[in-house]
């Protein structure tokens, strides 16, 4: 892996947080209110999601797991 576990525990962190926020935003509108919800939004929030996940998928270089405690010493 190129980066830290500790990077990727913020990552993931992000990742979480744009998936509430997906979440919230899908949400916004009850059935009741005949409003729809931002369509455009939710699929930047889908893509952005997807490209972060990817990037840690694509994460295969070198077989060292690489932790921010060990190089703060």
């Amino acid at each position: 892996m190129r980066h830290s576990i500790e990077d990727l525990i913020k990552r993931i962190g992000v990742m979480k947080d744009k998936a509430i926020l997906l979440h919230r935003v899908r949400n916004e509108f009850a059935e009741i209110s005949y409003k729809e919800y931002d369509h455009a939004a939710c699929n930047a929030l889908i893509e952005d999601i997807q490209a972060m996940a990817l990037s840690i998928a694509n994460d295969k270089e070198g077989d060292e797991i690489i932790t921010e405690m060990e190089y703060k010493k």
